[in-house]
């Protein structure tokens, strides 16, 4: 199946939307971006609020409750009813995580990250229960507690990590900085928790000054490093914090310790000494890191301010520009399309319209005004205004050529009406001189009767011209006449009338103006039924009533039509066009279709019912009036006209039989229609 072709205006629209559809797209990216952007800064406070703050006071209550419970079980008979408060603290730092936690919402791969460590967090805080238990039970060692203490407080750590991601670089490094100072503060508590619980035993348990050792190690060297991807000012005020006096001695107190210590040995401190030398040192590191959130999410917020400012300006630019787009394609698209469509619509009404009427008028003779029909567009100064005009002047040149065929077929025409009508006036006088000719004897007789039947052949094909110039025809009759006359006369005026058998005839009437025309359109088919048939064979002719007038059946018995013939011949009968010299040999039935056409009447032809064609003639009713409605006298004339009738069949069929006699052979055409 075809596909039907798109329109113009679907191919404009597409060409204009690509664009615009690509701007829009570029558009929504770069509103995408940042509006993700924005949402993962948002996310920082959010995060800060919900992840990171909640986080660090639970790590530090796990902080004091191990250095607590450490304490504990280094005194003698130490009471752990004390540790209740700090365990209540602790508790309540873990609900708060939890419920805290739960309104995290962050979006992305680091969301998803934490969301697992925070999971991870809560199970392992599950742990704490069992731990306090053997701390009750003093079935645990001190360094196992701070082992299991820190395990606890590095899940912890591993969650504020996973929530320092940011999509902005410098929020993301202040937040990680931030985390990477209290992990070196975790080891300060680390070594606390242990010089707690020995200094309280006054010497080391076993494996804690070798813990020692390393949490001294690596606090030296983590806390200077994780300060060193501070911004310029704070990493300034960084190391001068850790160049402080307070520092300084937290350092001297821990070669000291180290100095004088061994494994198992005794400790070279007091409890007061060591928390008088390193409180001082943990509060001036935490008060350094109190602000480090705060200053991320302050540049969070800065850096949120610039991408709206951005996100305003781009968008707002590119929505404008995506409106303007927009309109001016519509504007430009609808101008074009409509312009188009003035000019399909002006070639269509042009096509089958205007040029149609005025053909239609210059073949009637009526004049034309070019200057006044000429088809104007007002269609700017383009190249649709070019084909425009260009339409314009297909317009008139078809004009001036259908002029010229009209004026060409005007002329052709008086020259068939001339030709026609002195064939007509010596065929005429030949009549005229065939009756007043007197026949000497028989033969003579019949050759007159056989010239007279050729030259009212002759004549009837003159009259051929005049109806295909339409000219009026000279012939006139003397009045209204009865069909089954005018039936009669036309088949005397078919060469072989004595082949015509007449069967019955309806009563009536043809006006005067229509029995000529008439008579001719029945005179060809019966010539066409006798010259495409065996010339042993009869051509019958009846007529009989129907509703809508009177139809006439002309039967041959020939070789018949094809039903592709048969449609394709009703086809030209019903709408007689312009005559096709191609079609010359059709010339008859041409003639009757414009006679047919006329009139109003319709002729069809069938096959019959044996073998042959039969042309159906629909005579209509105005023309063909009963003949009981013109009164006595016209049935007086009528049975007169039908004796004339029968008398005029019977001497073509006499001069027929004659002209067999003769030994002449009827004229047959052996070819199909």
């Amino acid at each position: 199946m075809r596909r039907r072709p798109r329109s113009i205006r679907s191919k404009i629209i597409l060409a204009l939307l690509v664009p615009v559809v690509a701007l829009i797209a570029l558009w929504a990216v770069d509103v995408s971006a940042s509006v993700t952007e924005v949402t993962a800064v948002r996310n920082s406070s959010h995060t800060r609020d919900n992840v990171s703050l909640p986080c660090d006071k639970l790590v530090e209550a796990l902080q004091i409750e191990r250095s607590r419970s450490v304490e504990v079980l280094a005194a003698a008979g130490g009471d752990v009813a004390t540790l209740g408060p700090q365990r209540a603290a602790t508790d309540a730092a873990v609900a708060e995580f939890r419920n805290l936690s739960r309104r995290y919402r962050g979006s992305g791969i680091s969301a998803g990250i934490t969301r697992a460590r925070i999971a991870d967090m809560i199970t392992t805080v599950d742990s704490l229960v069992l731990l306090r238990t053997q701390v009750d039970a003093r079935v645990v060692n001190r360094a196992a507690v701070v082992s299991g203490y820190t395990s606890i407080i590095s899940y912890a750590f591993s969650v504020s990590t996973a929530a320092a991601a940011s999509s902005e670089p410098l929020v993301e490094r202040v937040m990680r900085t931030t985390v990477a100072i209290r992990r070196a503060g975790e080891l300060l508590h680390q070594e606390d928790a242990l010089l707690t619980g020995a200094t309280t035993a006054g010497r080391f348990g076993p494996g804690e000054y070798r813990q020692l050792t390393e949490i001294v190690g690596a606090l030296r060297f983590q806390i200077p490093v994780a300060g060193s991807t501070l911004p310029a000012a704070d990493q300034a005020a960084f190391k001068s914090m850790l160049s402080s006096p307070t520092f300084a001695a937290l350092r001297a107190a821990e070669d000291r310790i180290l100095r004088d210590g061994d494994a198992g040995g005794p400790v070279s401190t007091t409890r007061d000494v060591w928390k008088a030398t390193f409180n001082p040192a943990v509060r001036q590191l935490y008060g350094f890191l109190a602000n480090g959130y705060d200053k991320a999410v302050g540049f969070a917020r800065a850096e949120r301010d610039r991408i709206l400012f951005r996100f305003g300006l781009s968008g707002v630019l590119g929505l404008a520009a995506i409106l303007i787009s927009l309109y001016l394609s519509v504007r430009i698209g609808g101008s074009v399309v409509r312009r188009l469509s003035v000019l399909r619509t002006a070639a269509t009404d042009l096509a089958h319209r205007r040029l149609p009427e005025m053909v239609v008028r210059l073949r009637a003779g009526e004049r034309v005004d070019l200057d006044g029909d000429a088809l104007r567009l007002s269609m700017g100064d383009d190249e649709i205004a070019d084909v425009g005009a260009a339409l314009s002047e297909v317009q008139q040149s078809a004009v001036e050529s259908a002029a010229a065929e009209a004026a060409l077929r005007y002329d052709m025409n008086r020259v068939l009406v001339n030709i026609a009508r002195r064939n007509q006036t010596l065929i005429d006088r030949q009549l005229e001189s065939l009756v007043q000719t007197p026949a000497v004897d028989a033969a003579g007789e019949r050759a007159t009767a056989r010239a007279e039947q050729l030259a009212i052949q002759m004549r009837r094909h003159a009259e051929h011209l005049m109806i295909l110039a339409g000219s009026a025809r000279s012939r006139r009759g003397l009045g209204p006449e009865p069909l089954d006359r005018i039936i009669a006369r036309a088949a005397s005026e078919v060469e072989h009338a004595e082949r015509i058998e007449l069967g019955p005839v309806a009563d009536a009437e043809v006006p005067e103006a229509a029995v000529a025309d008439i008579g001719h359109l029945l005179a060809e088919l019966m010539e066409n039924g006798t010259t495409f048939s065996p010339p042993d064979t009869t051509v019958r002719v009846s007529a009989h009533r129907v509703p809508d007038g009177v139809l006439v059946e002309i039967e041959d018995h020939g070789l018949g039509m094809s039903p592709s013939a048969l449609d394709e011949t009703n086809r030209r009968l019903a709408r007689p066009q312009g005559l096709d010299p191609a079609q010359s040999a059709r010339l008859g039935l041409f003639v009757v279709a414009l006679l047919a056409a006329q009139r109003g009447i319709r002729v069809v032809l069938r096959r019959s019912e044996h073998r042959g064609v039969t042309a159906a003639v629909t005579i209509p009713a105005e023309l063909t009036l009963p003949v009981a409605a013109t009164g006595p006298a016209v049935g007086a004339i009528t049975g007169t006209r039908r004796s004339d009738a029968a008398k005029l069949v019977g001497m073509a069929a006499k001069a027929g039989r004659d002209r067999a006699d003769r030994g002449a052979a009827p004229r047959h055409a052996a070819e199909d229609r």
